[in-house]
């Protein structure tokens, strides 16, 4: 059966880039419950666990054990949800892939919106994202309106459903700090777009105006098999874009 591979990150503590404005472990919660309750489409959930708090561990263990949750993977330490988003991929069984993370609250009919978008344009390089953020509502970003679904070239930077193979095609994400939004702008230069149903079907419980994605991040994280995970924003700068800041769609 064609199902989709659910890849959640949850982190609790406090982001290796600056503060949070909201409880991640009640929020995490409150993903995971609107999840389970208004996915409509055949799926597993997969659940990166990114360290912190380990009281959120047991809850997330619990959920494993009632059958709500298929797979668990837990770090020691905050790797960055575009680390744990690209290992999440690697362990996934379905067709299609759903990116998110723990500040995500699902609607009814969130993802049987997008997979039948994708299959209905099927001839069309698109990815699906179930909302658009008001910083990517805006008349660069949005292209065209496809039988009352919007076409956007940036939304859904932290849920977005796809094909595993057009995942494949476009690459990893870059270990940024927001490597969801750098990850939009190499799509893009690909000649992939974003297809949104008519209205968005999940709350972002986080989002807030003014990150700037651009700012460096001198972080830098070794494995224990000694791969060194370099979030620096001036190396996925040079690696990705010749050094170059990429405008997507404009």
């Amino acid at each position: 059966m064609t199902h989709c591979s659910i890849i959640v990150c949850h982190y609790a503590q406090t982001d290796m880039f600056g503060t949070e404005g909201i409880d991640r472990s009640a929020a995490m919660k409150e993903c995971i419950e609107s999840l389970v309750e208004n996915t409509d489409y055949p799926a597993e959930i997969i659940v990166m666990d990114n360290g912190g708090n380990p009281d959120d561990t047991d809850w997330l263990v619990q959920k494993v054990r009632e059958g709500k949750i298929n797979t668990l993977v837990r770090y020691k330490e905050n790797m960055s949800f575009a680390f744990v988003w690209n290992q999440g991929a690697r362990i996934a069984t379905g067709e299609y892939l759903c990116f998110t993370c723990n500040d995500i609250k699902f609607k009814k009919g969130w993802l049987s919106s997008c997979v039948n978008l994708l299959e209905k344009y099927a001839d069309r390089k698109l990815i699906a994202s179930p909302f658009i953020t008001p910083d990517k509502d805006q008349p660069n970003f949005n292209k065209e309106v496809l039988e009352d679904a919007r076409i956007n070239s940036m939304a859904g930077s932290n849920c977005m459903v796809m094909r595993k193979e057009m995942w494949q095609d476009i690459g990893e994400f870059p270990h940024h700090r927001i490597g969801g939004s750098v990850w939009h702008r190499l799509m893009v230069s690909k000649g992939y777009l974003v297809i949104i149903p008519p209205v968005d079907l999940v709350e972002h419980m986080a989002w807030r105006r003014g990150v700037n994605w651009a700012k460096p991040a001198i972080i830098e994280r070794v494995l224990l098999n000694g791969e060194k995970i370099d979030f620096n924003y001036k190396t996925v700068r040079k690696s990705l874009f010749g050094g170059s800041q990429r405008k997507a769609g404009i």
